[in-house]
């Protein structure tokens, strides 16, 4: 359970980053794009792995690594500017109700078990993302424009879970993992970066210093996210149906507290009935099936 812990730790602080950034006005894609080059070169040095940069290409996996650093830069892109548009809570939600895509792929596709505690697990899952995404009327209104933000994260966190199950099911050895997340964060860097240029260059923009240490920082927060997530899958300790709910709402349920008492955000009776529900579906997708497993 320590790389499931880790992951739920690292998760919340790469969330809270984006916050930070939009209080201190730094370029966010700027800082994502140094972030890219930080999470990338960190797997390669780590790796034990015979994958480099420079073969890279051959992998059977480079297909499906090189779709999801698309992926990966434009969701976190969208997630900056909703964390600093309508706040940590409603991207963490957005990003955290993404987490039905990959149950229902690992129940349907991958032979995951169906049982009684899952589906009330699941189902106050569900319930309960709804509910802490439920905003007052007044917020409502001020936010009818940005629609697009949380389904955009919605849509990009379920086919990236998704994706990353698959390819640690079908496609990596266990000492290749941490050259795929490489692969996939210098994939997203060199996107980014034609971007970056074009802004630079043609609609000449500037390049904030500041935005440096601060990717470098979000640079190692990112790659551990993933790192730990990965360790988790790969220890086998609960199915990928059981383990994607306690990781995501658990994440959520922590970013949430944070916001209200760092960052001042209201929350309402449904909201804190939301946070209830999550925590009883954590133990009950979490708790029970190990408590089954010693048995």
């Amino acid at each position: 359970m320590i790389f499931l812990s880790l992951s739920i730790f690292i998760s919340v602080l790469f969330g809270i980053s984006f916050k930070f950034i939009a209080i201190k006005k730094i370029n966010a894609f700027q800082a994502i794009i140094v972030n890219y080059v930080v999470a990338g070169s960190l797997g390669f040095l780590t790796t034990s792995s015979h994958v480099t940069p420079i073969n890279a290409f051959e992998q059977s996996w480079f297909s499906v690594a090189l779709g999801l650093g698309i992926i990966f830069i434009g969701s976190l892109f969208v997630i900056a500017e909703a964390t600093a548009k309508l706040g940590i809570s409603v991207a963490q939600v957005a990003n955290r109700m993404a987490v039905v895509i990959p149950i229902t792929v690992a129940i349907l596709f991958y032979g995951d078990s169906i049982t009684p505690y899952k589906i009330i697990g699941i189902v106050l899952a569900i319930i309960a993302v709804y509910l802490v995404s439920h905003k007052q009327k007044n917020d409502a209104n001020a936010q009818k424009r940005a629609w697009l933000f949380p389904l955009i994260i919605f849509l990009c966190g379920g086919i990236i879970d998704t994706t990353i199950n698959y390819a640690q099911r079908h496609l990596l050895s266990e000492i290749d993992f941490d050259a795929f997340l490489s692969t996939i964060f210098s994939t997203a860097f060199l996107f980014g970066m034609m971007v970056l240029l074009y802004q630079l260059i043609i609609k000449k923009e500037r390049f904030q210093l500041k935005a440096i240490p601060t990717g470098i920082m979000l640079g190692i927060i990112n790659y551990g996210t993933m790192f730990f997530i990965i360790k988790a899958l790969n220890s086998k300790l609960l199915e990928a149906s059981t383990l994607f709910p306690i990781n995501n709402l658990s994440i959520l349920t922590l970013s949430t507290f944070i916001s209200v008492i760092v960052f001042n955000e209201k929350l309402s009776k449904k909201n804190w009935l939301g946070i209830a529900l999550s925590l009883i579906a954590i133990i009950i997708l979490g708790i029970i099936p190990l408590m089954i497993l010693q048995k």
